[in-house]
């Protein structure tokens, strides 16, 4: 076999390994900029902030919602020392109408008296406890609305804390992301390149062997 079937046959073999090295070698030294990228990834992954759900605060706060009129009292004080006043003057005037000798007309008109102030004062305390269960009724309202209000805040803070990162740092996820992808590709394309290379050299170089073969160079 002549030196130049040789170097007929081994050039597209040669050819073809170089290629592969030199791209193997190329994708091999992306390694470093491939780990630079994934550390950018890790980093935002480790410094990003933890989502804030304020809700549990917000329902915390329901505790504090009450119920201004829930106690409101009826003031009694004041009918029962006018009761007592009737009471007394009713005494004090019958204990004249019989030093005086008065009829007993004169009794009963002052017993009628009493009685009509008594129930003047009975009405004074319906009509109290008649507005008070009107407050209770509108502060119960109130505070219901309230704790309502408290939870429809709660639920809001909930979905923005589902809702996830904040749109920022998700940004530069997504940058890093690509760039790291986009390396990956590089060094794969590379490797595959120099494969193709490889085997277009043997596919070559095995072509010119049968060429030769055919053409009875080996004789």
């Amino acid at each position: 076999m002549s030196f130049a079937i040789v170097a007929a046959v081994a050039t597209p073999l040669v050819i073809g390994g170089i290629t592969k090295i030199m791209n193997d070698n190329k994708a091999d030294a992306m390694n470093n900029d491939i780990q630079a990228a994934q550390g950018v990834i890790n980093d935002l992954l480790d410094n990003r902030e933890d989502v804030y759900d304020a809700s549990g605060k917000i329902r915390d706060m329901k505790s504090m919602v009450k119920n201004p009129y829930e106690n409101l009292g009826v003031a009694t004080q004041a009918a029962e020392m006018q009761v007592a006043q009737t009471d007394q003057a009713l005494a004090n005037t019958l204990d004249t109408v019989q030093a005086t000798g008065m009829g007993a007309g004169g009794a009963t008109a002052l017993a009628m008296a009493a009685a009509q102030s008594k129930k003047g004062v009975t009405a004074s305390i319906e009509q109290q406890e008649a507005q008070n269960e009107k407050l209770k009724a509108q502060g119960a309202a109130q505070a219901n609305q309230q704790l309502m209000n408290l939870e429809s805040q709660a639920i809001s803070a909930e979905e923005r804390a589902a809702a996830g990162e904040d749109a920022r740092v998700q940004a530069q996820l997504d940058r890093a992301y690509g760039e790291s992808d986009a390396l990956r590709s590089r060094q794969m394309g590379l490797e595959d390149a120099g494969d193709a290379a490889l085997m277009e050299g043997i596919s070559g170089s095995a072509s010119v062997l049968s060429g030769v073969a055919g053409s009875g160079g080996f004789q």
